[in-house]
């Protein structure tokens, strides 16, 4: 059977189906992941109430979906936005399994030849889709119980997408370029328009790094399910894309002269040089050497660039272009988070570590100050006045306003997973846990305990110093106890 007629026949039929095992009653706040800390103050109460905002933000079955799904934030009503719900799953994953499993089926049950929907507020018209990031977000929840069923389930929509991508998204030299700049999902940013967006790039000759980084990450996350399912012509496929696409990236999109990954015009024939978040994405794809990521590092840790009090802006200080407005200059909690989780795969763990703790404890200080979280950040202040929303680029604002919208729980709750994964360093396969605690300097001294109700885990963390880190584990009423050096794993099964 071709996946073209799978896609539009067989599918859909069948996701009516599917998606019946998966419903289950509601989630209980009771179950939430929860931090006590000796550390700084607002961190308990701030992490507690992500997820009390992250259940406001979800919605039940009702027609025409026939799972839960989720909002980024209470003015997004009906709203559901790809990228969006491949970063909410990730933060729902540590709370309600169930529920990250589920929130896909809506954008799934609105395939078109493959295409997968921007936002289903376009309708059944939909003419764009957003960045790629499913299969990886899929991939990763896949770890938790090795659930072969739901992958199953899951993987024909994902290998369709991935198919449409390559047909209508991939220039002749093998890039890829974004059919839009509301495509990218960070439409205002300045590698595409000026700020009141009567200049706007044209964008089919632009080969776009974040979307090529995007792509070699999807191709290797479908490696990994194709390999798991069986489908071995299919794995040696997409790890054959994904390496013959790091090359062209490496080819045409990395300057050796600044340093850095930058968009090309190949209308022009030149780099759009704009030090933007998406020059260091090619770290959460792994796609740089070692040497291309050690300088990639140096940009994101220096303060003149991207080391801001609230690190990771969305525009480098120091670019000409930043200024307070969305995607030219804030700080976006999710791209910043897959930085992170690149230079901690690059093994730059007390960077991480370091980056982590200001970019949660930034958010966590605006939480105390407003009792809110938001859609973006200021880089440089612990505050939300003076940044806004898309200035002067009349007509895209949906009547959301000039300033960042409040309750974004949405993808700004994974300040959480910073926590969980990268300070607690903690990581679930099957039943294996596995801890590798990654704390800087600014938290010796202190206890940190994360409790995960739903997996009957409880973890106390006493950090003596950055590289001495007692833990006390107790899960099912079986209590463990570890002395962790640097870099140093503890592991464990249920």
């Amino acid at each position: 059977m071709s996946h073209k007629i799978y896609s539009r026949f067989i599918a859909p039929a069948l996701l009516m189906l599917c998606c019946a095992p998966l419903l289950a009653a509601g989630p209980e706040l009771a179950q939430a992941p929860s931090l006590k800390s000796s550390g700084p103050p607002e961190w308990p109460g701030a992490f507690d109430d992500v997820y009390r905002v992250l259940l406001s933000n979800l919605r039940p079955p009702e027609p025409p979906f026939t799972t839960y799904y989720v909002l980024p934030g209470p003015k997004f009503a009906k709203e559901i936005y790809l990228w969006d719900t491949a970063f909410i799953a990730q933060v729902w994953k540590w709370w309600d399994l169930g529920i990250a499993q589920q929130v896909f089926f809506p954008l799934f049950q609105f395939s078109r030849n493959g295409m997968l929907p921007h936002s289903l507020k376009q309708g059944p018209q939909f003419k764009d889709s957003q960045p790629p990031v499913l299969s990886w977000s899929i991939w990763k929840l896949y770890q938790f119980n090795r659930d072969r069923a739901w992958l199953e389930k899951v993987y024909p929509y994902l290998r369709d997408y991935n198919d449409w991508l390559y047909r209508e998204r991939r220039m002749a030299n093998g890039l890829f370029f974004w059919d839009n700049r509301f495509e990218s999902g960070i439409d205002n940013s300045p590698r595409f328009t000026n700020r009141s967006a009567t200049k706007v790039i044209p964008m089919q000759k632009f080969a776009a790094i974040d979307l090529c980084s995007y792509m070699v990450n999807d191709n290797l996350a479908l490696a990994n399910m194709a390999e798991t399912l069986g489908k071995n012509e299919d794995a040696a496929q997409y790890r054959k894309n994904a390496e013959e696409l790091k090359v062209l990236v490496n080819k045409y999109l990395w300057d050796e002269k600044d340093g850095l990954y930058y968009d090309f015009d190949f209308g022009k024939n030149q780099f759009v040089k704009v030090k933007s978040i998406a020059s260091l994405t090619p770290l959460f794809a792994g796609i740089p050497d070692a040497a291309q990521a050690k300088r990639l590092r140096d940009h994101a840790l220096d303060p003149a660039e991207f080391n801001t009090l609230i690190p990771l802006p969305s525009v480098a200080l120091d670019d000409p272009t930043y200024q307070l407005d969305m995607w030219r200059g804030p700080v976006w909690i999710n791209t910043a988070y897959m930085v992170i989780l690149g230079m901690d795969d690059y093994g730059y763990k007390k960077e991480a570590a370091e980056l982590s703790w200001n970019l949660v404890d930034g958010v966590y200080q605006v939480w105390k100050k407003t009792g809110k979280f938001y859609e973006f950040y200021h880089p440089q202040k612990f505050e939300i006045k003076g940044v806004h929303r898309k200035t002067g680029d009349l007509g895209t604002n949906f009547d959301r306003g000039d300033a960042p919208t409040a309750d974004f729980v949405g993808w700004t709750g994974l300040v959480d997973n910073l926590v969980i994964e990268v300070l607690f360093g903690l990581e679930k396969t099957g039943d294996k846990w596995t801890m590798t605690p990654n704390f800087p300097e600014a938290a010796t001294g202190k206890l940190f305990t994360l409790s995960l109700p739903s997996d009957n885990l409880e973890i106390t963390l006493e950090i003596k110093s950055s590289d001495q880190i007692s833990a006390r584990v107790i899960q099912n009423q079986k209590a463990r106890v570890f002395e962790l050096g640097p870099g140093n794993s503890a592991s464990w099964s249920e």
